[in-house]
């Protein structure tokens, strides 16, 4: 469409039909770009993100009496920027990446079932919209990007909120057959393996040691310790059984491929790249590398060009992808497809680590197809009263 807005009967035309307001802004876009050809003071500054942010950072404290909650605020939209959202300098931010903050710090930035409450996450996004603002008026962000800032007034009880993103089945048994073919038993295979075998929360895989797994018993065992905590501490401790060809994956990953290193608390981690323990953001950046359809070998369902799109020629933008899938959306969907299958909650709660009442509340979403063939036999099999008009037969 940029192409035609020098194109002045164009203009006219769609000015005339109540244009939508991404129309305008790409006219915004285009008169700024212009001006700022002939007036180089109106551009955009660049600028390296971590000075702004200590910046912003100083400021903001210094007019707070409660610093040490605004620290941990602070602290949270500080990883997002730089280590979910990959931002080195200023006009590396992008307003994707303003959209999908909220998404993030409710439901990826801990280690829970429960996203945060509206009141929290409220909080943290009028913080971050007052950075975003911060960037604005010193000329180092578009004035759009305020737009993009999503403060929530959402009712968590009800079950409002809820990210309803999931991985499919399909794509998820797609990413593992790529897997097993073209990057055997590296880390990241593994990985997508064991977060496709139980559904785990990143921190509770990214704690397992070369101990925790029985090659013979075919278990991996999740144990609570200081430096790497499970979500209810002791209560979380639980042995999950490996199924199929995954613990032979993984005995030929510590064979063969798995690096000899230790932790700073010298234990062996399961899951490592050869410098310490996988990180939880790793854990991310694979999860969304592994999810995209055009990497592992499906076709585009969005109609892009792999070579002119950011998320398919750059791992680290995978997440730009809309349909990639973060290990919370790959928890989600294996505990969804496990329900269609008729596993019990208590067994799930068992497994995975998550109560029937989130089960049903945060995990467990079916679609209307799933949710009425769930229930399909119980009414086909109910026992017909001969006297009664509402039989199913």
């Amino acid at each position: 469409m940029t192409d035609r807005l020098d194109d002045e009967e164009f203009l006219k035309q769609r000015l005339s039909e109540d244009p939508s307001e991404e129309f305008l802004e790409a006219i915004a876009s285009t008169v700024v770009d212009e001006m700022s050809e002939s007036f180089p003071e109106l551009s955009f500054k660049s600028r390296p993100m971590n000075e702004v942010l200590n910046e912003f950072r100083e400021k903001k404290l210094e007019s707070v009496d409660s610093t040490g909650q605004y620290k941990r605020k602070l602290n949270y939209l500080q990883t997002y920027i730089e280590d979910e959202a990959l931002v080195e300098t200023t006009d590396d931010l992008t307003s994707e990446d303003v959209e999908r903050y909220d998404k993030w710090r409710k439901y990826e930035s801990l280690d829970r079932d429960e996203p945060l409450s509206d009141t929290t996450l409220g909080d943290d996004m009028y913080l971050f919209r007052e950075f975003i603002l911060h960037l604005i008026e010193h000329r180092m962000a578009p004035v759009r990007f305020e737009k993009c800032v999503n403060i929530p007034e959402v009712d968590y009880e009800s079950g409002d909120g809820v990210d309803e993103k999931k991985l499919d089945p399909e794509i998820a048994k797609a990413a593992l057959e790529y897997l097993r073919k073209y990057e055997y038993a590296d880390v990241e295979h593994i990985a997508m393996e064991l977060m496709c075998q139980s559904g785990p929360r990143k921190n509770g895989l990214r704690g397992r040691d070369v101990g925790h797994f029985d090659y013979e018993e075919r278990v991996l065992k999740y144990e609570h310790k200081e430096a790497t905590p499970l979500k209810k501490d002791e209560s979380s401790q639980r042995e999950v059984d490996i199924y199929g060809d995954v613990p032979e994956f993984i005995q030929d990953y510590l064979k063969n491929q798995r690096p000899d290193v230790t932790d700073d608390e010298e234990r062996e981690p399961l899951l490592t790249k050869g410098d310490g323990r996988i990180s939880a953001s790793m854990l991310q950046k694979i999860a969304y590398k592994w999810t995209r359809p055009c990497a592992i070998g499906l076709g585009c369902p969005h109609d892009r060009d792999p070579d002119e799109c950011e998320a398919a020629q750059k791992n680290n933008s995978a997440y730009k992808c809309p349909s990639s899938r973060a290990p919370h959306h790959i928890r989600t969907g294996y505990i969804t497809d496990q329900k269609n299958r008729g596993v019990s909650s208590d067994a799930i709660d068992q497994r995975c680590d998550v109560s029937p009442r989130v089960q049903d509340l945060h995990y467990d979403l079916p679609d209307d197809t799933e949710e009425r063939e769930r229930f399909e036999d119980e009414f086909r099999n109910a026992e017909d009263d001969p006297d009664s008009g509402f039989n199913h037969d």
